[in-house]
């Protein structure tokens, strides 16, 4: 028996952009997710960017508060 998909309601709004190559979600806190990052300057350059597209969009924001929580890497 086949089971439909249905999309699961998320609370933010996801974003993406090609340069750098990252995935942003956007709540409705003010508080944003940045990730896909392949380095620390990679991701501030990133949410600088993500900061201005939402502003371009005419909503107050401003860029602070600005720390990276987890970095993940992997070797052979």
């Amino acid at each position: 028996m086949l089971v439909p998909f249905c999309f699961e309601r998320f609370a933010a709004v996801i974003m993406r952009i090609r340069d750098p190559k990252t995935t942003a979600l956007i709540f409705a806190s003010g508080k944003m997710v940045c990730t896909g990052a392949k380095s620390e300057e990679h991701s501030k350059l990133a949410a600088r960017k993500y900061a201005r597209i939402v502003q371009k969009l005419g909503f107050p924001a401003t860029f602070k508060d600005f720390k990276i929580q987890n970095i993940v890497a992997s070797c052979d």
